[in-house]
């Protein structure tokens, strides 16, 4: 069955955008995997803590971050006191 350019152009943007959904879940479970052993470190190195909670403190800027990291931030300050 013959397609037409627009149809051929459609088939073509649909997997592109199946690649670019992949993509993402991939980055974001890398994402997830890296920020488990990045806290797992901070709650066990002082030193990563340190850099840790001094990077957030820096680079996190947006309200709502900033309350949905409250707690996680509380409790690495409290380990290093």
């Amino acid at each position: 069955m013959a397609r037409t350019l627009e149809q051929k152009i459609a088939a073509i943007d649909a997997q592109i955008a199946r690649l670019r959904f992949q993509d993402r879940k991939l980055e974001t479970g890398q994402k997830i995997v890296l920020g488990g052993m990045l806290l797992n470190a901070a709650r066990q190195n002082e030193n990563v803590r340190a850099w840790l909670l001094q990077e957030a403190s820096r680079n996190i800027t947006r309200d709502i971050d900033k309350r949905r990291l409250a707690p996680l931030l509380e409790e690495l300050a409290a380990l290093q006191k």
